[in-house]
C-alpha cells in the first residue's frame, strides 16, 4: 500500500505544480495582453481625437467658405426665392387659389365632369380644351413667379394649390369600388387631393420654373446689352 500512496502523492504534486505553472503563465499572458490593449486603445484614442480635430477644422473651413456661399447664395435663392416678400405672398395666395378653384369646380363644373375631362385628355380618347387651357394657365403662373422671384418652392406651392383645390371637390361624391359604392370622406378627399397635387402639380411647377428662369435669362441678356445690369443677385 505504501508504494501506491507514494505514487498518488507524487502524481497529485505534479498535477498541482503543472496547474500552478499554467495559471501563472495564463495570468502573465493576460497581463501582457491587457497592457498591450491599453496601449493600443490609448494610441487609437489619441489618433482618433487628432483626426477628429483636423477633420472638424477642415469641415468648418469648408462650410464657412465655398459651401456656405453656395448654400446661402444660389441654392437658397433657387429654392426660396430672391425676394422674401414675394415668397411670403405666394404662401398667402396659394390657399386662396385652392379655395377659389374648389368653389368654381364645385359650383359650376362638378367633380364628375372634371374627372371625365382629365381622364379623356390623359388617355387621348376625348381630349378637352379646358384641361389644356388650365395647364397653360398653371405654367404661365409658375413662369411669372419664377421670372420674378426664382423660388422653386413658392412656384410649386402656387401651381399645386389650384390642382389640390380641384381634386378636393371629390369630397362627398359617390365612388364605385369593386366591393360596392361609397361616399368619399374628408380625409380620403384630402389625401387623394394631396397625391394629385404632388403628382401633377410638381411636374408642371418644375416646367414652369424652367420656363420662367429661361425668360428671365433672355431678358437679362437684352438688359445687359442695353446697359449694365441693375440687379447683381441673379440665379
Amino acid at each position: 500500500m505504501r508504494p501506491d500512496a507514494s505514487s498518488l502523492h507524487t502524481a497529485v504534486a505534479t498535477a498541482v505544480s503543472l496547474l500552478t505553472t499554467a495559471l501563472a503563465r495564463t495570468a502573465s499572458l493576460l497581463g501582457t495582453a491587457a497592457r498591450w490593449l491599453r496601449r493600443a486603445l490609448r494610441l487609437t484614442w489619441r489618433r482618433g481625437r487628432s483626426l477628429a480635430a483636423t477633420s472638424g477644422s477642415r469641415t468648418r473651413r469648408l462650410l464657412g467658405g465655398p459651401v456656405k456661399r453656395v448654400v446661402t447664395g444660389p441654392v437658397r435663392t433657387g429654392l426660396l426665392g430672391r425676394r422674401p416678400d414675394l415668397s411670403l405672398l405666394a404662401v398667402l395666395v396659394a390657399p386662396l387659389l385652392a379655395l377659389g378653384t374648389a368653389w368654381w369646380v364645385g359650383t359650376s363644373v362638378g367633380y364628375a365632369a372634371l374627372e371625365g375631362w382629365v381622364r379623356g385628355t390623359w388617355n387621348g380618347t376625348n381630349p378637352s380644351l379646358v384641361v389644356f387651357l388650365a395647364v397653360a394657365l398653371l405654367v404661365g403662373l409658375g413662369a411669372v413667379s419664377a421670372a420674378r422671384n426664382s423660388g422653386l418652392l413658392p412656384t410649386t406651392l402656387l401651381v399645386s394649390a389650384p390642382v389640390f383645390g380641384a381634386a378636393v371637390t371629390r369630397y362627398g361624391t359617390e365612388v364605385t369600388y369593386s366591393w360596392g359604392t361609397a361616399v368619399v370622406s374628408l380625409p380620403d378627399a384630402v389625401g387623394v387631393a394631396t397625391a394629385v397635387a404632388f403628382g401633377f402639380g410638381v411636374p408642371i411647377a418644375v416646367c414652369s420654373f424652367l420656363v420662367g428662369i429661361a425668360i428671365r435669362r433672355v431678358l437679362a441678356v437684352f438688359d445687359y446689352r442695353s446697359g449694365p445690369p441693375s440687379d447683381p443677385d441673379r440665379v
